[in-house]
């Protein structure tokens, strides 16, 4: 459970007869279009979490465990690795693909492990001597009668790797992890992993070359090294293109780490609306059937005692348990100054991975996941209101967002009542707006959007317009968000109980 702390803050909102200042963490205020239906608007102030670990806390807990399993390492365990290439074929459809309306940003593939690595238990004979099979790892007996086993993945067109595990089960104290030799380390994975079920995928790690370590410490029964059971059966790549600190094929037309001429740098923009969104939003990394995929969500708060950790995003990006299990959160991917130097991933970003749905749709384009862990301390988790904004014709609302697999940008828009109404994207249950400052593209979709009191009243849906390809448009293309007011009744049982 996390714990939080309500940012003392007033807002102001219209009502019949004047203004209503509203004070707390849970309010009721009269809104003009909800009043003439005999409704009320909720809302709630953002929160700011103060459990969970430091950044640097973070990056001293990496720094030990890569430092630990190295020396852990097997000695031949570094010789040779499996070798998985990223085809031309494979490559065009993530870096030259349209982007559509339906299906979030591209950023990787995965390919089948050929043949799988399956263990099927340890034997006696590898506690006394090393053994090496290219295609099963390197097992090596340490020095208190235990076992290490290791398996290095390898793909030189990658910018980023994770390894999909099946069957796994390990005795007591056995510990699996996922490391690369740059400095990222993820576990311990332990029994039957995360979930309970034996299958889930490890986080990413970046670089060309990843590493699956088991450490059994001793003295290690015959019966202990009977139950280890695993099998790698696939591999995920994400393309180098989305995690290079400057893309190669930067143009004339593009400027802000190789975005489009028209995103800017949310760390040029202090003291907006969107300010505290900057420590709520995440960028989202996931993998659903051969792909990899990308968009942008934010921590939102709750008024519930027994629930929280609650994280928003779009449908069209999340809407199945079984992807919201494998997603990874980068919390805080931004410049650290103006214009600065783009994140190159050296300082390792906090991550954290894997969530539960709690509630998705269609119509509004929404999901509303628990994760799974604490993100950052000092996150904060943003207000919000179901006062409906689609038919307030100039209100001005702020976003963060993380597009292209890149740091955090900031835009600014207003709402436009009289922009053209996309198919199946009605007004009321969508937000139809024109870009003032900055822009969105593709993995800006599901990240939240707020008002002039910093509180949520929608997420990103996509562009709706004559020129959809070109997100610097803002003539011919209008922003669009799934309205928090309309499915606000659907996700109140959670937040709001």
């Amino acid at each position: 459970m996390r714990t939080v702390s309500t940012v003392a803050r007033r807002w102001f909102g219209p009502v019949a007869g004047g203004y209503l200042v509203i004070f707390g963490s849970v309010a009721l205020a009269a809104d003009p279009q909800a009043g003439e239906l005999g409704q009320a608007a909720a809302s709630a102030e953002m929160q700011v979490a103060t459990e969970g670990i430091t950044h640097e806390e973070y990056l001293q807990r990496q720094e030990a465990l890569t430092a630990w399993l190295t020396g852990q390492m097997p000695a031949l365990g570094l010789d040779e690795a499996i070798g998985i290439e990223l085809t031309p074929e494979e490559m065009d459809t993530i870096e030259n693909a349209l982007p559509t309306p339906s299906e979030p940003l591209k950023i990787g593939v995965v390919r089948a492990m050929t043949p799988a690595v399956q263990i099927r238990g340890l034997t006696r004979g590898q506690l006394s001597k090393q053994i090496r099979n290219v295609f099963t790892g390197v097992t090596s007996p340490t020095g208190d009668g235990g076992l290490a086993w290791a398996l290095s993945i390898e793909s030189t067109g990658a910018g980023a790797i994770r390894v999909h595990i099946e069957d796994l089960s390990l005795p007591e104290a056995a510990e699996l992890y996922f490391y690369s030799p740059l400095g990222e380390a993820f576990g311990p994975y332990t029994g039957t992993g995360p979930v309970g079920t034996g299958d889930f995928w490890t986080e990413s790690v970046f670089g060309t070359e990843g590493t699956l370590q088991l450490w059994i410490p001793g003295p290690a029964s015959p019966a202990d090294l009977r139950q280890v059971s695993l099998t790698v059966t696939e591999v995920g790549l994400i393309s180098s293109r989305f995690t290079e600190a400057i893309r190669d094929d930067v143009t004339a037309s593009q400027n802000f780490c190789g975005n489009p001429k028209c995103i800017v740098d949310a760390s040029c923009f202090g003291g907006t609306p969107a300010e505290p969104a900057k420590n709520a939003e995440a960028k989202m990394e996931w993998i659903s059937g051969p792909y990899i995929y990308t968009c942008s969500g934010g921590l939102l708060a709750d008024n519930n005692p027994s629930q929280n950790n609650y994280f928003l995003t779009a449908n069209h990006c999340i809407n199945k348990n079984s992807t919201a299990q494998n997603v990874q959160f980068y919390w805080r991917f931004r410049t650290s100054s103006c214009n600065g130097a783009c994140p190159s991933n050296s300082g390792w970003p906090f991550k954290t991975t894997g969530s539960t749905l709690r509630k998705t749709g269609r119509k509004g384009d929404f999901t509303l996941l628990q994760l799974n862990s604490n993100p950052p301390s000092g996150s904060v988790f943003l207000g919000w209101t179901s006062a409906p904004v689609a038919f307030s014709n100039g209100t001005l609302l702020y976003r963060i967002s993380n597009p292209n697999f890149g740091p955090q940008v900031y835009s600014k828009h207003h709402v436009d009542t009289s922009a053209p109404v996309c198919s199946g994207w009605p007004r009321g249950e969508r937000i139809y707006s024109r870009d003032d400052v900055g822009g969105i593209d593709g993995g800006s979709s599901g990240s939240p959007v707020v008002n002039g009191s910093s509180q949520v009243v929608g997420q990103l849906s996509g562009t709706c317009g004559y020129n959809p390809n070109d997100p610097c448009d803002e003539v011919s293309n209008a922003t669009v968000d799934g309205a928090f007011a309309y499915y606000y009744a659907q996700i109140q049982p959670f937040i709001n109980p």
